[in-house]
């Protein structure tokens, strides 16, 4: 949330300040009998090169601000689904035969570095040491930390620090769900 509103604070300060530099360029050009000569520029050359460099730096945070809400709000719509899906699946006297439908369920809505850290929890009964991810094919120690954060962000896992790592445990929820 916080990173979404600076974003927003940045874009909206930024297109300020690009604006004011285009009305101060405007502004300072060459008036006068003079101004019909074309080798003067009506806005000098440092001021277009300031300019687009604010614009740009308005516009991505901006960009980054609409994308991110969009996901947000399909990654809502995604957990509300699979809280219903847990929550009918606890009800029915068939819980059992339901789990591995319900772990591919959850897992297609995951990403594939996410199952893969998912798929050794699993593997480890539940908890593993962030380093032991880390050394997954394709996983590197800032790619591990990304998707753990992800992870954690989404109420999948637990962290807590392990030393000079972090013990990684699936939340109990989850768990349930998908150890049998």
């Amino acid at each position: 949330m916080k990173s979404k509103t600076l974003m927003l604070i940045i874009s909206i300060t930024s297109l300020i300040v690009f604006f004011l530099v285009i009305i101060y360029g405007l502004t300072s050009a060459p008036h006068g009998e003079g101004s019909q000569d074309r080798s003067h520029p009506p806005i000098p050359t440092y001021i277009l090169s300031i300019s687009g460099v604010i614009l740009i730096i308005a516009l991505v945070p901006l960009f980054y601000y609409i994308i991110y809400s969009g996901l947000e709000k399909n990654y809502e719509k995604n957990m509300e689904i699979l809280s219903k899906i847990v929550g009918d699946n606890k009800n029915s006297e068939k819980h059992d035969s339901n789990k591995a439908t319900c772990t591919k369920i959850i897992l297609n809505f995951m990403s594939y570095s996410e199952k893969r850290v998912i798929d050794k929890l699993i593997e480890q009964k539940g908890t593993a040491l962030q380093s032991e991810i880390s050394r997954i094919e394709g996983m590197g120690k800032v790619k591990t930390h990304r998707v753990v954060k992800d992870l954690e962000r989404k109420n999948v896992i637990t962290v807590e620090k392990y030393g000079n790592t972090n013990r990684i445990s699936l939340a109990e929820n989850i768990s349930n769900i998908l150890i049998k």
